[in-house]
């Protein structure tokens, strides 16, 4: 009897939105569940994403969508093969000159750094230490070859299963296959979107996902040119001051840059560590730090307001939770997930608390005096100076 007096006193709009929000919640748990499967599928929709100005462009110039999204998806495996060629055997060549460094790294530490603490800070270092130390040198005295050969140990692990040689060739099929997809159906894709919406909401929702689009546009497209930019700058100055591996720490400072602070933080810290292995000047270091400090102050004050407007649309706390979060939840997936989620979340925030402060709640909150028992003196006026006094004044 309750139960159906509950749904009886639901609205059509009140039912409207249990309805959207069961969807939604399926489809977190579908998400979920076919997490290993979507990443390639979203991965493809971001690059798409990201070409979706260029495939704009050379439409209005009179291509029809599918030789523009030929072009498109050309210039993209273009792009990704010459970083491949330019980068790939310089970081090849820098991870394995680390590998053959890293059983002097360890004897370093065991031998200089180690007494160096215990001297200048007092601390007494258990003796599993140094027996740590001793072991890890003796498992990687063995292990140099294997170690300075990281491309050729990947691809074996790549082709030594067949279900894995399998997938990795599925994944090289179906990444370019999606990309394409997606831009030459991207219209079609919106207007088969748009249908599924009541006429009466097509505006609104039409004005929302227009307010996204320019949120997720301006961080994407704008952050990956950020981080571009600042990888060549950091392995072009760190390369100059002689830092060890400096290609591979220039290019990780510039990918992780699209989480705020963590590009920065690694950079500093792994610049700092590799100059202290090698026994570096102290004014490495200094260099070092003072690059990194030069070229975050640039960024914040010269390419990132150029690049991205005045304004990032989205704060930098705020993405740094979101990519925890969902990479923690979702894996890699999750990481991809990040920032379209946020997104999504601050224009409809944003959204949501505005028609907060238009409601009756707010409204009538805001506006009905306030009670207590101090209500009646508060609004008393005050006694006039100039009057004379009467006889309740005595009283």
């Amino acid at each position: 009897m309750n139960q159906a007096s509950t749904a009886e006193n639901l609205t059509p709009s009140r039912k409207t939105r249990w309805i959207w929000l069961s969807v939604l919640a399926g489809l977190v748990v579908l998400v979920f569940l076919l997490r290993g499967i979507l990443a390639p599928i979203l991965l493809s929709f971001l690059l798409a994403y990201v070409a979706k100005p260029l495939m704009e462009s050379l439409s209005k110039k009179g291509l029809n969508r599918t030789l523009a999204a030929t072009v498109c998806l050309v210039l993209l495996l273009i792009i990704a093969a010459s970083l491949v060629a330019l980068i790939l055997p310089t970081l090849h060549q820098e991870i394995a000159t680390l590998a053959r460094k890293l059983p002097s790294y360890l004897d370093y530490l065991e031998r200089t750094v180690i007494p160096w603490l215990e001297r200048t800070f007092g601390l007494a270092l258990p003796n599993t230490v140094p027996e740590a130390l001793d072991a890890a040198k003796r498992e990687l005295g063995g292990r140099v070859p294997e170690l300075a050969g990281p491309l050729t140990t990947v691809l074996k692990g790549l082709f030594s299963s067949t279900i894995t040689l399998l997938s990795s060739l599925l994944y090289l099929v179906l990444l370019p296959l999606f990309t394409f997809t997606f831009l030459k159906s991207y219209p079609g894709m919106i207007a088969w979107f748009s249908q599924l919406i009541p006429p009466r909401n097509r505006s609104a929702t039409a004005a929302v996902m227009s307010e996204i689009d320019q949120v997720l546009a301006g961080f994407l497209r704008g952050q990956l040119t950020v981080c571009a930019i600042l990888a060549v700058i950091y392995s072009t100055v760190l390369s100059l001051l002689g830092v060890p591996a400096a290609i591979t720490i220039g290019i990780l400072t510039g990918l992780l840059n699209m989480v705020p602070y963590l590009g920065t933080i690694s950079g500093v810290v792994l610049s700092s560590l590799f100059l202290l292995l090698e026994g570096a000047a102290g004014i490495k270091f200094a260099l070092a730090g003072g690059t990194f400090a030069l070229v975050s102050t640039l960024d914040g004050l010269l390419l990132t307001p150029r690049i991205l407007g005045k304004r990032l649309g989205l704060a930098p706390v705020a993405v740094i939770i979101a990519v925890l979060a969902f990479g923690e939840v979702f894996g890699f997936l999750g990481v991809l997930l990040a920032v379209p989620v946020t997104a999504v979340g601050k224009v409809l925030g944003h959204r949501a608390l505005l028609s907060y402060q238009r409601s009756r709640l707010f409204i009538e909150g805001a506006a009905s005096p306030p009670s207590g028992p101090n209500v009646a003196s508060e609004h008393l006026e005050p006694p006039d100076k100039n009057r004379a006094p009467g006889p309740d004044d005595a009283q």
